[in-house]
């Protein structure tokens, strides 16, 4: 796991900071376009104001007003009529030209906005436009409408605007003799307007723009940061208790280890040892009852009651730990003998079983069946053939005192293993006992009763596991006991020659 850093934090101040720097600019090229809207709004109403007020004197030919000094007579309009005297005063006719001159000279005496009217074609010389005015009269020739720029000036920046004059029937009057026809660019209307006019209302929203924007940041970066500081702690703290963790496993798994270590050399010196113990006790027991026979042979009528009893005791007992000793034997070669797995045939290793059973058979008057075809199977052959009958023996030993014995063997598929069922109409297991029957010399019933020495399970038990499988027993459908147990499928080539078999 790896803690965030420095550069995270960074990282992290670093995407705040763009996105309220890209919001910021969003925010304030919006109220950088409302003041462009208003601008050219207010220019726009400038101008037609202006061309509706020239239409409507070019339409009636001009208008008389008193010659003043302010208003002299318009020496650049050419008309036999243009000064008159009325009652004996001066008049002097107004053009729409000299109009737009007279009004413009009015507006341009404030700081709001000037205004003036310019051709490229003027018969007043200082109508003609400048280099600003000039370019856009050459774009209106080429078709455009109207134009507004933000540009700079000796006083701080400003909008300058102008709109094209179409020339009107009414305007041939007066520019009939230049060669203009309706329709043509005749100039253009030109508007500057201060950009401070519009920025007095704007600034007050960008300075509480940029001021929100800024603590945002600052807000957002700092959560950030103490985010980032307690997410450090918190990694800090799961790395230590990771570590701890670790460290623990390692100890246990090494302790775990050194325990199957030890457990595991411990169970082979303890198999080591029973089958040495039971290998040596075999002679002195057959001396045991070779002795016995021969004092029984030689002695016996000598003997009284009790010492024939006595006799019968010393043989049962060397009996019967000659069989405890067999079955040791046969536990421990279990553990200590290398199991040589091949593909076997279940149906051969019960024939074989039940050869070793014959006469126990007979002598219960039992019933063997197979119930279902044994399938191939991976295993031990010696080992199999030895809990095949450890399982079908324990069922006729514990058979049902009044039904003649009955066992069933069928198998039964479970992925890579088949099941082995081995079930009797017998006595039966209580659910209680199920797991302990299991174990080394665990019996439930009196030696009497039911003659053995607790083992054969047992070793049924190692076998499975020596299998790589698992054993227990359940309930029979109809009474007595199931014993299942596991066992590798056989290897696919002869699993599938054997479903081929007619």
């Amino acid at each position: 796991m790896r803690v965030p850093g420095i550069k995270v934090g960074v990282g992290m101040v670093g995407l705040w900071a763009a996105i309220a720097g890209l919001s910021a600019w969003h925010n304030l090229d919006m109220l950088n376009d409302q003041d462009r809207q208003a601008a050219l709004t207010r220019a726009r109403m400038v101008v037609t104001v202006i061309q509706t007020t020239r239409l409507w004197t070019a339409k009636h030919g001009g208008v008389y007003v008193p010659a003043t000094e302010a208003t002299p007579p318009n020496q650049w309009l050419v008309d036999p009529q243009r000064d008159v005297e009325i009652n004996g005063r001066p008049f002097t006719k107004i053009n729409p030209s000299y109009m737009t001159r007279q009004v413009a000279e009015m507006i341009n005496a404030g700081e709001q906005l000037s205004l003036r009217l310019t051709s490229r074609r003027p018969i007043r010389p200082g109508n003609a436009p400048d280099d600003w005015e000039d370019r856009a009269l050459i774009e209106f020739e080429a078709g455009l409408a109207e134009k507004l720029e933000l540009v700079a000036g000796g006083t701080g920046p400003f909008y300058r605007y102008i709109s094209r004059m179409l020339v009107e029937e009414p305007c041939l009057k007066c520019h009939a003799a230049q060669g203009y026809q309706v329709g043509d660019v005749r100039g253009g209307l030109s508007v500057s307007i201060p950009l401070a006019e519009f920025t007095v209302v704007s600034d007050p929203i960008r300075r509480q723009t940029l001021l929100v924007h800024g603590l945002g940041f600052v807000l957002l970066a700092g959560a950030s940061l103490i985010f980032l500081a307690r997410l450090q702690r918190s990694w800090l703290r799961l790395e230590a208790a990771r570590a701890l963790q670790e460290r623990m496993v390692a100890e246990r798994t090494t302790e775990l280890s050194a325990a199957n270590d030890e457990l595991a050399r411990s169970n082979a010196e303890l198999e080591h040892f029973a089958y040495i113990a039971s290998h040596d006790l075999q002679e002195p027991l057959r001396m045991i009852g070779a002795y016995a026979q021969l004092v029984e042979k030689r002695y016996g009528p000598a003997l009284d009651q009790d010492g024939r009893e006595f006799l019968g005791y010393l043989s049962d007992g060397a009996g019967r730990m000659k069989n405890l000793i067999d079955d040791l034997l046969a536990y421990s070669r279990v553990g200590r003998a290398e199991a040589a797995l091949a593909d076997v045939s279940l149906e051969d290793l019960l024939d074989n079983a039940l050869i070793n059973l014959d006469a126990s058979i007979a002598e219960s008057g039992a019933t063997v069946v197979r119930t279902t075809p044994l399938p191939q199977v991976r295993g031990a052959a010696p080992l199999l053939v030895r809990l095949l009958q450890n399982l079908i023996g324990n069922a006729l030993k514990y058979r049902s005192p009044d039904l003649p014995p009955r066992v069933a063997v069928t198998a039964g598929r479970a992925g890579p293993e088949w099941v082995v069922s081995v079930s009797d109409n017998g006595i039966g297991v209580p659910a209680d006992a199920r797991e302990r029957i299991f174990q080394i010399f665990q019996r439930l019933h009196t030696k009497s009763a039911y003659p053995g020495t607790g083992i054969g399970l047992a070793i049924a038990k190692k076998i499975v596991e020596r299998h790589g499988g698992r054993i227990w027993v359940e309930e029979g459908p109809a009474g007595g006991s199931v014993f299942r147990f596991t066992v590798p499928a056989a290897s696919p080539d002869v699993a599938s020659t054997q479903q081929g078999r007619p």
